[in-house]
């Protein structure tokens, strides 16, 4: 009996023992702020608003809505490609001269919408993991930037060489954002770029002060953007 009594103290003893032991190693462990992003391709959905440069002549488009998709593929370490579409609903000022040597002078207002297309590089600063579920990154890409509609009626009396025509324009980016991971596959994501393109001046304007109206310039515009991505 006086030796099952002793065998049982030491059971619960080293029971005990090995209980707060292992408590002991538990507190020893370090949770990392870091998670691996185990998907490769996303798709996103996103909108926002463009401050634009409307140019010295104020013939660009104005500040406007942006909305659009967006396709990811992780490429391997902290480089992931990009491509996406967009859609730009704009206005611009119609200005017109009638002589040369006379001030420019404003006729109406226009619609011009705009479709943006365009690929970009983007590095990942935290490589493919997050930090403590974010991950911030910067971007850099081209595409191009075309009118899809416009209303010409503010210009059915205005002669065809002053008449501005936004055409098909290479644009450029570049910017930085940050992608905050909800769950292993939504994310919210924001983007701030500066988006930049060319506009080309109508002839009759060029011809007005030869030596200070630009025949064409480049101008920047600021692009903020918020959007749901799917991983998968």
């Amino acid at each position: 009996m006086v030796a099952m009594i002793r065998r049982t103290r030491w059971s619960f003893l080293l029971g005990l023992i090995g209980v707060l032991a292992a408590g002991r190693a538990d507190a020893q462990v370090v949770r990392s702020p870091f998670r691996y992003v185990d998907t490769r391709q996303s798709v996103t959905v996103f909108g926002g608003y463009v401050l634009t440069d409307r140019g010295r002549l104020d013939l660009g488009p104005e500040d406007a809505p942006i909305g659009g998709v967006r396709y990811s593929l992780r490429l391997g370490g902290p480089f992931t490609a990009e491509a996406s579409a967009s859609y730009l609903p704009s206005t611009r000022t119609v200005f017109d001269t009638t002589a040369v040597g006379s001030p420019l002078e404003r006729v109406g207002e226009a619609n011009i919408d705009l479709a943006l297309i365009d690929v970009a590089l983007r590095f990942n600063l935290t490589g493919p993991r997050t930090y403590h579920n974010l991950m911030p990154y910067l971007i850099a890409g081209g595409g191009i930037a075309f009118e899809v509609a416009g209303d010409d009626d503010a210009e059915s009396e205005i002669a065809a060489d002053a008449r501005f025509d936004f055409g098909t324009r290479f644009a450029g980016q570049v910017g930085a954002g940050v992608e905050w991971y909800a769950t292993r596959r939504l994310a919210l994501r924001f983007d701030a770029r500066d988006v930049f393109w060319k506009l080309k001046t109508p002839p009759a304007f060029s011809r007005q002060d030869p030596g200070n109206v630009p025949g064409d310039e480049w101008v920047q515009n600021f692009a903020f953007s918020l959007g749901l991505a799917f991983h998968f």
